[in-house]
């Protein structure tokens, strides 16, 4: 039998179909390829999207200091001395350049230099007012809060809450 048997290509009022097709049955045809395309298409896309935010680095499991990023911006730069609790958060230097500003942590607990690790922070994609230090060990936390000086300087410092 000829390939080109199974279709009725040139019989008048012919639309191309083969015999036994439906037009239900070719458009539930397109309907499904139509899906697979477009179920490819969002895996395809989603593995895209799964890219990586570095806002923490990944130090060791003894490692004294992390540096931890807000996703919502640089400005919450933040360096975390996992064993006393001090934060310093990035600024921009005198010099053109960067250091970290040595930020106040309200009612910190004295440092215990035994090289064990009590602290982490925590920021959310949300809002900064959503950025948190804990002490590990007790469970104690703290909240990141603005605040002004005397002169009128905000700046941005610790406070506990339970």
């Amino acid at each position: 039998m000829y390939p080109y048997s199974w279709y009725i290509s040139n019989a008048p009022g012919s639309s191309g179909q083969r015999f036994g097709q439906t037009d239900s049955s070719l458009k539930q045809m397109k309907f499904t390829i139509v899906l697979i395309l477009s179920l490819v298409a969002e895996y395809a896309f989603s593995q895209a999207r799964d890219v990586k935010v570095h806002q923490s680095s990944t130090p060791g499991s003894l490692s004294r200091y992390e540096i931890v990023q807000s996703t919502l911006a640089a400005r919450w730069t933040f360096r975390l001395d996992k064993v006393c609790g001090n934060v310093g958060l990035l600024v921009s230097s005198s010099s053109d350049g960067v250091t970290w500003e040595p930020m106040l942590v309200v009612d910190q607990p004295a440092c215990v230099p035994d090289a064990k690790i009590r602290y982490q922070l925590f920021t959310s994609g949300l809002a900064a007012r959503h950025t948190f230090l804990i002490n590990t060990d007790t469970g104690k936390s703290w909240q990141i809060r603005s605040v002004k000086d005397s002169q009128g300087t905000e700046s941005s410092a610790w406070f506990p809450f339970d």
